[in-house]
């Protein structure tokens, strides 16, 4: 959050920003300036009446001059303007357990977890002995939707009964396989600490889907939404598969991950009703992160493609991709691919996948991140790790993995054949990396056709024509 004197000045620039005002009434508030909390909470009232944000503030800063009562009555307010505010159940929370009503402290709790399960208040939490997950688990299910709605979706192991099929026949029955909601203790397997290199891309998943969840109202003061597409392009091997993993543990929303083939469908309409349907899901379950492994399936050029259905889901594809009816914010599309010259060019345009990264072979400091990563935990004698990063420039980071379980394969069959431990020793990687060819040199050979027929300033193939000109990617004699 921004200190209280930048927001001031800011303020002084743009007096009438509702949103400014909102992130200026909350810095006062973090630094007890409760007076001008107040004054800067009634001024963003004065603009807009039903403001739920500033009647929260004011409810805060009465609460923390002891006016439970004065507090009570505009959480209640703004629960009846929004009654799924999940910060005005919290602070009603708070209230009663002030006034020592400890099971409609519980009730307000619980039911704050329930709207948003990404919330976390620490010393509510151990007062009330409860943390959000216990609140989650057992507080009661929502109520069923009406057939004629579009069914909800719940984490947690019971979320099967929210998927009634929203179709009659069989072939328009989907169900999402890969779902996980905040707190799923399966999503946090691998995170971005378990993915060497990569930085911008991982900066560009956090501008657009985690940082504008931890600071609503900055993005709202710089006029900017959550969400967006990403693509995500390069030659196999190189991680694109894991980050896809990766941000299912490290975003604090939802994550569905689509297969292909819960998408692609015999019957004629079917394919297209079912990416329509994935999307809807996201959207009913925003903010939400949707990702497509090897989406040139998708999204392929329609002036290659002569089959009407495959022209079809990629102009559906497109349509969801716009929004044009329902809104796709607080939606992340992320894609990914080895065949970005196969995408239709409409996918490229800003307001689709309008930020394009290249996943390209990790440079050096990447492959020490990812040779600690692969050394952890396995029976390496100690060495300089420098003479095994020079000897595998241009190695993707299957390429290391496959580096590192051949040595281990080798070292525990002489284990085996001579009764002792043999420990994995930089001599047998550095032998095992120099007999292995990288297996980016084929993909790379393979797009230079392509890229010297793409021209342009913002062409997708400019980051690959630059790792390819680059003096230390050259190919090397083996």
């Amino acid at each position: 959050m921004p200190n209280s004197t930048a927001l001031r000045d800011a303020l002084t620039q743009s007096p009438n920003n509702l949103s400014l005002l909102l992130l200026y009434g909350r810095a006062c508030l973090e630094e007890l300036h409760l007076d001008e909390a107040r004054e800067v909470f009634s001024r963003a009232l004065e603009q807009d009446p039903d403001q739920t944000d500033a009647m929260l503030g004011i409810a805060r800063v009465l609460f923390m001059e002891g006016d439970t009562s004065g507090a009570a009555v505009r959480a209640e307010r703004v629960i009846f303007l929004e009654p799924t505010n999940a910060q005005a159940h919290l602070l009603l929370s708070r209230v009663y357990l002030s006034e020592g009503d400890r099971p409609k402290a519980i009730e307000h709790f619980d039911r704050a977890a329930q709207i948003d399960g990404t919330m976390s208040d620490p010393a509510l939490e151990r007062e009330l002995g409860r943390t959000v997950r216990d609140a989650r688990k057992t507080a009661p299910a929502p109520a069923p939707e009406p057939p004629s709605q579009e069914p909800q979706m719940a984490g947690g192991p019971d979320q099967d009964e929210f998927f009634e099929d929203p179709f009659d026949d069989p072939p328009y029955d989907w169900r999402p396989e890969t779902f996980y909601a905040p707190g799923d203790p399966e999503r946090g397997n691998v995170t971005f600490a378990d993915v060497g290199g990569m930085e911008e891309l991982k900066e560009e998943i956090r501008l657009k889907i985690t940082y504008p969840l931890q600071f609503p109202d900055l993005y709202k003061a710089y006029g900017r939404k959550t969400g967006g597409g990403i693509l995500i392009y390069g030659p196999p091997g190189c991680g694109k598969t894991l980050i896809l993993r990766a941000v299912a543990g490290e975003v604090p929303c939802n994550y569905l991950s689509v297969g292909l083939h819960e998408i692609f469908d015999p019957y004629f309409g079917s394919t297209e009703r079912n990416l329509h349907q994935i999307f809807e899901t996201a959207r009913a379950n925003a903010p939400c992160v949707l990702v497509f492994d090897d989406i040139d399936s998708l999204a392929m050029d329609r002036r290659q493609i002569r089959e009407s259905q495959m022209r079809n889901l990629v102009n559906q594809f497109l349509h969801e991709m716009d929004g044009i009816r329902s809104e796709n914010q607080r939606i992340l599309v992320i894609g990914a691919t080895n065949q970005p010259w196969a995408l239709d060019p409409a996918f490229r345009r800003p307001g689709r996948f309008d930020q394009a990264i290249f996943v390209a072979p990790p440079d050096a400091p990447a492959r020490a991140q990812i040779i600690e990563l692969l050394a952890k935990d396995k029976p390496i004698a100690e060495f300089d790790t420098t003479e095994l990063i020079e000897a595998t420039n241009g190695f993707s980071g299957a390429d290391l993995k496959w580096v590192f379980d051949r040595a281990a394969e080798l070292a525990l069959s002489a284990a085996i054949h001579t009764g002792q431990p043999v420990p994995i020793t930089l001599e047998l990687l550095l032998a095992v990396a120099k007999a292995h060819s990288p297996s980016t040199q084929e993909w790379f050979e393979g797009v230079r056709t392509h890229a010297q027929s793409q021209e342009g300033p913002n062409s997708i193939f400019n980051d690959m024509r630059k790792f390819l000109n680059a003096p230390s990617n050259t190919k090397k004699e083996r």
